[in-house]
């Protein structure tokens, strides 16, 4: 299996600028897969959330929150030698993902749970998603899928270097 890998990865590499302008996606095409109304992410909502039926945000959001990186920790992100994107469904069924994909899913999953300042923080040296609740700060480090908080959120988000802030209701360019 090993060789098999030494020649996908090869070719993969020969054929990468091909391969990536199918691939890669523009800003406002990632916001557009930010889809928080949408059947799958509806279903996988209700799958997530069933145990805090009936749920309400104002009472059971952190609750979500942890549910949710309870989901996400199962997936890995995978780098490849070339930049690529996965549909939602994709992701399930391979419990894998690219840092960003897995980022887009993870703001779908809390704009779906009612947080409507859920957003991805596209860094320049990493990516990660934020939003706030009751007032306080949080961040979602997708890499150790942890839930960070207060100031620790702030001081994470602003070591990203961020370049944009989005999901499918707002963009902003980072500060």
């Amino acid at each position: 299996m090993e060789k098999e890998l030494e020649v996908a990865i090869y070719i993969l590499k020969r054929h990468k600028d091909e391969l990536e302008k199918e691939e890669i996606h523009s800003l406002s095409r990632l916001r557009q897969l930010i889809s928080p109304y949408s059947d799958y992410v509806s279903k996988l909502k209700g799958k997530m959330l069933g145990d805090l039926a009936p749920y309400k945000k104002e009472e059971k959001f952190l609750d979500a929150v942890t549910q949710i990186i309870g989901h996400i920790s199962d997936i890995t992100i995978v780098t490849l030698p070339i930049q690529y994107s996965l549909t939602f469904e994709e992701i399930e069924e391979l419990m894998a993902a690219s840092r960003i994909d897995k980022a887009l899913l993870t703001t779908s999953l809390l704009r779906a749970a009612g947080s409507e300042d859920a957003a991805v923080v596209f860094g320049n040296k990493y990516i990660t998603v934020k939003f706030a609740h009751m007032g306080e700060n949080y961040a979602i480090d997708i890499e150790n899928n942890t839930l960070l908080k207060g100031d620790e959120a702030g001081g994470f988000i602003q070591g990203s270097e961020p370049k944009y802030l989005f999901n499918d209701l707002f963009f902003e360019f980072g500060k």
